[in-house]
Formats: structure tokens, sequence, C-alpha cells
């Protein structure tokens, strides 16, 4: 088969997808099933080869990844329940000058708080925010809002054990110390250089709190209560421990790879799945002791809900992984690529950016557009981490109405339309085009 029609049939069964969701209104993952599908089926590998390889690749990547998502969500619940992030706002408020609280604000969401599903981070953190930016004054609720959304998605997408990042790690074989690294090497300055960007659009008067936020009578109340000190009795270095001990101990064992020690205790203590196992007990016994029954109780279901959804979509996303490697695609890209490290990496960035405008979900998007180059990376003269991070990095461009994110953000910070686009759908994207030049950056240098 010609490689031309190769490509051009790799890329119809992406626009496909995008033409099931946009305008046919099929459930993205359906849509994500049928791609594969009909991307197998083109290409002659038959019916029975073609379910097999997207069994075959939904399964994979569930054995990869399962078990992390599943205790990295779990984790998650227990830190909303002991209330650790509160804490942690608390402490901000005290800590940092008016002008310091939404660099503060995005990277502490970004570094710490990953395990955290998106939306439930964001129900959190949303009126911790608007009460701070209240206190503030000035245009401090556009700056607090675009720095919840600017730091909510890069712990999504570049922060492990953030649901997407655990994902393109096991897509494409990137092992989650180095991902956890880099990927904090990355989303760090890109906190910070995206909030200057947008801080400087407010000071030229891109706020209008007439057209842009809701009047008082429909926004949402303001709870200043809720960043008092008797809101949560768990003190704050108990409650972080399930997130910060399983962090250190992959740190820890990406290190030791780095380093070539080969110590196999420090190996064992930096198995990705080892250590958020034990973040998961640690959860566990710190809430037995500090949380009430029906809370802990209360933090299992949402943990088996949240997860449930996040793993057949992160599955089905990587069910075209195994079809792409069958097809010769992998290495017809690896022809073309071979040459140019930068070019992989806007590929998948493009890819990931026109999926996630379709489908709304910033990990589907991310793990489909980069299983696209998963088949050639042996090839490729570029790191893996950094095709991950790209493809993270492209999803996030144009957070818009098909999330759920979006109006979730709309309602809790009492924005207009008009206004969620400005505080989420423009920092969130800015944020993309930053971290792609980042990593370009840094594909360049290594």
């Amino acid at each position: 088969m010609h490689e031309w029609f190769v490509l051009a049939n790799a890329l119809f069964a992406i626009l496909l997808i995008v033409l099931l969701i946009i305008y046919f209104k099929v459930n993205p993952m359906i849509a994500l099933i049928a791609g594969p599908l009909y991307l197998g089926l083109s290409s002659g590998l038959g019916f029975g080869p073609t379910i097999e390889a997207i069994t075959d690749g939904f399964g994979d990547l569930m054995g990869k990844i399962g078990l992390l998502i599943g205790f990295g969500v779990m984790i998650g619940a227990f830190l909303h329940r002991m209330g650790a992030f509160q804490q942690v706002v608390r402490l901000l408020v005290r800590t940092f000058k008016p002008t310091q609280m939404p660099y503060a604000f995005a990277t502490i969401l970004t570094s710490i708080f990953p395990p955290i599903y998106t939306d439930v981070l964001l129900l959190m953190s949303a009126p911790l925010a608007r009460a701070t930016a209240k206190r503030i004054g000035g245009d401090a609720l556009p700056k607090m809002a675009g720095a919840v959304g600017v730091g909510i998605y890069l712990a999504l997408t570049m922060v492990v054990p953030g649901v997407a990042a655990l994902a393109l790690s096991a897509v494409l074989d990137v092992e989650l110390g180095t991902m956890l690294l880099v990927g904090l090497a990355i989303a760090v300055p890109t906190v910070f250089l995206t909030l200057w960007g947008f801080h400087f659009l407010l000071r030229r008067g891109f706020w209008n709190p007439e057209t842009d936020e809701l009047p008082d009578d429909q926004a949402p109340a303001v709870v200043a209560a809720e960043i008092k000190d008797e809101d949560n009795a768990v003190p704050l270095k108990l409650s972080l421990l399930p997130i910060i001990v399983p962090l250190l101990m992959i740190a820890t064992g990406a290190l030791d790879r780095a380093l070539g020690l080969d110590i196999p205790a420090l190996a064992a203590v930096g198995n990705s799945t080892f250590a958020l196992f034990c973040g998961l007990v640690l959860a566990f016994v710190i809430a037995r002791f500090t949380v009430p029954a029906h809370d802990r109780s209360g933090a299992v279901t949402d943990a088996f809900k949240e997860s449930g959804q996040i793993l057949l979509l992160t599955g089905v996303a990587g069910s075209l992984s195994a079809v792409v490697a069958t097809t010769g695609l992998g290495d017809i890209l690896s022809g073309y690529f071979s040459a140019n490290a930068a070019a992989p990496l806007l590929l998948v960035w493009v890819v990931a950016a026109i999926l996630h405008i379709a489908i709304g979900s910033v990990s589907a998007s991310a793990i489909t557009a980069a299983s696209m180059l998963a088949p050639a990376l042996h090839s490729l003269d570029v790191p893996p981490v950094l095709v991950a991070l790209a493809a993270g990095s492209g999803s996030l461009f144009l957070v818009h109405v098909t999330s759920n994110t979006f109006w979730l953000m709309q309602t809790t910070f009492g924005m207009t339309l008009r206004g969620t686009l400005k505080t989420l759908s423009l920092p969130v994207s800015l944020a993309s085009v930053v971290s792609l030049l980042l990593i370009l950056v840094a594909s360049a240098i290594f």
C-alpha cells in the first residue's frame, strides 16, 4: 500500500472521529472506537485482527495505568475529604502578597494536587479563589480565575499523577519518574510566563466587569468562612503526606536510574505502582483517625464514580495506538521525521489541539494524538517524554463550550460566557502555546 495512502487514511480516521462528535453528536467513547475500526478495516487488516488490535490496545494501556489511575483518583478523593487544599490556601493567604497570589495559587494546583480530578479540583478551588479575590479587590477575580484554569489543566496533562500525564507516559513508555521531573520543569515556568502575559492584557483594560461578570444577584455567594482555620482539623503536614510521599518515592527511582546507581532497594521504592499504593495506604490510615466514617465512605464512592469514566475514555483512546502500529504508519512517520526533532512535536501538538476542540476531552485528545507517533518513537531523535508533553500541551488549546469544566468555571466564578472565554479559554490556550515553545527549546538542548 502506498505510503501516501496510509498517511491520508490515518488523517481521515482522525477527521472521522471529529466529524462523528461535532456533526453527528456521537458519544466520544463510541467515536474513539469507530476511528480505529475504520482505520484497521480500510488498511486491509481484516475484521478479526482489527477488533483484536482494538481490544489489545485497551487492555495493554489499562494494564500499565489502570491501577495508577485508580490509586491516584482515590488519593485525590481522600485529600478532598481531609481538606488539604483548603489548608494550603490558608497558608498562601498568610504568606504571599496580593500580587503574588495568582502565581502561588496556580503553582500549588499544578505541583501538589494533580491526583484530584479536574472538575473536583475546580469545585474545591473556585470558592476559595473567589473569596481570596474579594479580599484583594481590583481585577483579582479574572487573575484568580485564570490561575485556577491554568493550574488545574497543567496538573492534569503534565505532572504525575495527573490522569492525562499517567496515560501519556503509558502510551509512549515514558518512565513515570522522568515524566514527573521533566513535566514539572516545563509546567512551572509555563505557569509564570502564562500568567505574566495574561496579567499584561488585564492591565490594558482586557477585563470589563459590566460585561464579563454576572450581576451580584446572579453570582454565587462567596463564603469567606471557607478559608477560616476552624474548617478542618487535619494538620496540613499530615493531610499532604499521601501525595508528597509517593512523589518523593517516584523521584528517587528516577534519580537512581538517571545516575546509573542500579540499587535494588531504590528501584523498588521508585516503582510507580508501589509508590502510589503506599500513598493510598497512608491516606486510609490518616483518614481512619481524622475523618468521620461517612466521609471516608464518601471518598471511596466518589473515587469509584470518577475513575470509571476516566478509565473507559483513557483505555478506548489507547486502542488507536495498537491499530496504528499494525498499519505501518509508524515506520512511515519515522522516515519523515527522523532528521527533524521539532517536526513530530509539532505534529502531535496540532493533532491533539484539533481533537480537543472537537472532543472536549483533554485526556482522550492527548492520548489519541500520542498514539499516532507511538510506533515510530524508537527511530525518532526526540525523547519520548517530550512527545508526551507535546501531546498534553496541544490538548490544552482552546478549552471551550464542549468541555464540562468550561461551564463549571462560569457557574462557580459567577462570570458571563464572554468572561469565561477570557479567563479559561484564553489563558489555558496561552499556556498551551507557551509550554510548546518550552518543549521545543528542551528538544533543541537535549
